[in-house]
């Protein structure tokens, strides 16, 4: 029984929303395993460079919006009919089919995982759906740390990742 309880206090606590609008994931986290990790190499792969801090490293992207249009009412004989676009960018303004920013190449890998905690229901919210099929989703920060002294590369707090979405 003492063992059930210690394993739930340390999953409430690797998942700890700071405010209603932001939550920080650590890769020590039970409910989204993995979460921190991914999105620390998405963001690297997606050329954002890690800045020394102190001890540890972070890697940070700002204003993540992302456009989908689901495609669904198309005629069947087009050939995108039935599969969604998406357009992503960072450094952009929330708004519906901004121009605005940096092209965002890897959005998909990244909509995943804002969707994972979104599902998580952890504070934060990034999609808001509207009907027509399209769906705008902004994350005002994402930020990961890298602490190298951990050489856990699984599960050992080794990342541990801040999304807020802004509000």
């Amino acid at each position: 029984m003492k063992v059930r309880a210690l394993i739930a206090l340390a999953s409430l606590c690797s998942v700890s929303p700071a405010q209603a609008a932001s939550a920080t994931v650590s890769d020590t986290s039970a409910a989204l395993p993995g979460v921190a990790q991914s999105t620390t190499a998405v963001l690297i792969d997606a050329g954002f460079k890690p800045h020394h801090a102190g001890s540890k490293f972070f890697v940070e992207a700002k204003n993540f919006h992302c456009d989908q249009h689901s495609n669904a009412a198309l005629d069947a004989a087009f050939p995108k009919a039935g599969l969604g676009s998406l357009a992503c960018r960072t450094g952009a303004k929330n708004l519906k089919d901004t121009k605005t920013g940096k092209h965002f190449g890897d959005g998909r890998a990244m909509l995943d995982l804002l969707g994972r905690i979104d599902t998580a229901n952890i504070g934060p919210h990034f999609s808001d759906c509207a009907s027509g099929g399209y769906c705008g989703t902004f994350a005002k920060i994402i930020k990961c740390t890298i602490n190298p002294a951990i050489d856990n590369f699984t599960n050992g707090g080794r990342w541990s990742c801040e999304f807020d979405d802004g509000n």
